[in-house]
């Protein structure tokens, strides 16, 4: 397989932002872990928590082009849910008002800006042979972001 890629100032400054996106995907990220990982024995409430602000966030993800098509939930000591995003159509003006939308739930929100992160760089690569399947977000101890790619 042969990867290209090329990135310009703005695009090694949206690599920046990026990096701040991260950053706050993982305050996300260890608001989630402090509800999951509650020792109390509270791990069923907190993950039915964060999987309500998630449930909240899906119509505005969607109205954004981002449609769930999948979640897995991992309780455990480090617990996790991952969503997994199709991407579609994407329009300005409801990106726009998604974002507006989703300011107070911190869990949207941040799914939300790492959506728009990661559908940025997916645009710049080029996998030969292979074309992108899905975006994939682990919310976490540590928060990542995965792009999925399948043979053509």
């Amino acid at each position: 397989f042969c990867v290209t890629m090329a990135f310009s100032k703005s695009e090694r400054a949206s690599a920046m932002a990026f990096g701040k996106l991260l950053d706050k995907a993982k305050q996300a990220a260890a608001d989630v872990n402090d509800k999951v990982g509650d020792p109390s024995g509270k791990v069923g409430e907190a993950v039915l928590a964060v999987v309500k602000d998630l449930n909240d966030a899906l119509p505005h993800l969607a109205k954004a082009g981002y449609t769930m098509n999948e979640l897995e939930i991992e309780v455990g000591i480090l617990p996790k849910l991952i969503p997994h995003f199709a991407v579609n159509e994407i329009s300005g003006e409801n990106i726009e008002q998604s974002l507006k939308d989703l300011e107070e739930n911190t869990v949207g929100y941040a799914l939300f800006t790492a959506l728009r992160k990661a559908t940025d760089l997916q645009q710049k690569l080029i996998i030969d042979g292979m074309s992108f399947a899905r975006i994939e977000i682990e919310l976490g101890l540590t928060p990542v972001v995965r792009l999925s790619y399948k043979p053509m």
